[in-house]
């Protein structure tokens, strides 16, 4: 048996298991996965069938087309491990597991008739068993302040540009991997952790640049990595104190779980990525 695991922004929202011949996705009532903080997702977008003992995920003609591994594709046998991207949502094709929830008492009546109506997740019946977007709400996402597109707030579907899917795409491919993810105000930088050592402070050897000008304690914290894990070391901790979750951090702590980083006005998260 397989499921399939609904990511949002890179946090895991909820598995279904692929227990129905065809399993419908989109936004609306009449899909069995509800894509509704989506709107760059049709509301009858794609469809998983089930073939002998493999899979078929098929594009049904939406404006801003059914990508896998960020290839686009019309129809494709999955292989676990693959990753359909739509949008913001990425739903991860793999073995099934004993949280995965049961599609056979879903009753949608038509999939393909009236596509007026909307259903939440909720409404089916799902659980949160993760994180849900980021912690500072909706805003234009990229790889800079100022980057990437706002699809918030949409009711019908928006047909993105090729740019604006170029860069959903790279942005799920960052989500994919260790990340963080830095609260600019309206604007939201994600920075893909590739290297061993990420600085956070006032010189130009930061990656991650803070306001204004200190005399002292120019570099606030320093991102780690040790044997595969990430380590946060405080640096300045009394010009640049580090806080997380309400409490000041004296020297360093592992981060093996998506954490919210505050060091001055700035707020950046902290993720291991989708794996």
């Amino acid at each position: 048996m397989k499921q399939l695991t609904v990511l949002f922004n890179g946090s895991k929202q909820y598995a279904v298991l692929l227990d129905v011949p065809e399993v419908f996705i989109g936004r609306g009532r009449k899909v069995h996965l509800p894509l509704d903080d989506n709107p760059i997702v049709s509301r009858r977008h794609a469809s998983v069938r089930a073939e002998m003992d493999y899979h078929v995920l098929r594009d049904l003609g939406g404006a801003n087309g059914t990508f896998v591994n960020e290839s686009r594709v019309k129809e494709v046998r999955l292989r676990p491990g693959d990753r359909i991207i739509l949008g913001k949502h990425t739903l991860r094709y793999e073995d099934a597991e004993a949280t995965a929830r049961s599609l056979k008492t879903l009753q949608l009546g038509n999939p393909a008739g009236d596509e007026q109506d909307t259903m939440s997740a909720e409404a089916v019946g799902f659980e949160e068993v993760g994180g849900g977007p980021e912690p500072w709400g909706a805003g234009p996402v990229g790889h800079g302040p100022g980057a990437g597109a706002d699809f918030s707030g949409a009711v019908h579907t928006m047909a993105a540009s090729k740019d604006e899917l170029e860069t959903l795409l790279a942005q799920q491919k960052i989500k994919k991997g260790p990340h963080l993810s830095i609260n600019w105000g309206r604007n939201i930088e994600l920075i893909g952790l590739d290297d061993e050592v990420y600085l956070v402070g006032h010189t130009d050897d930061c990656r991650v640049r803070l306001k204004g000008r200190r005399w002292f304690g120019r570099i606030a914290a320093s991102l780690e990595k040790r044997k595969g894990i990430w380590w946060i070391h405080a640096r300045s901790p009394f010009w640049n104190p580090v806080r997380i979750g309400g409490s000041k951090l004296q020297k360093k702590r592992k981060l093996r779980t998506p954490t919210v980083i505050r060091i001055g006005e700035l707020k950046i998260r902290f993720s291991p990525g989708e794996g």
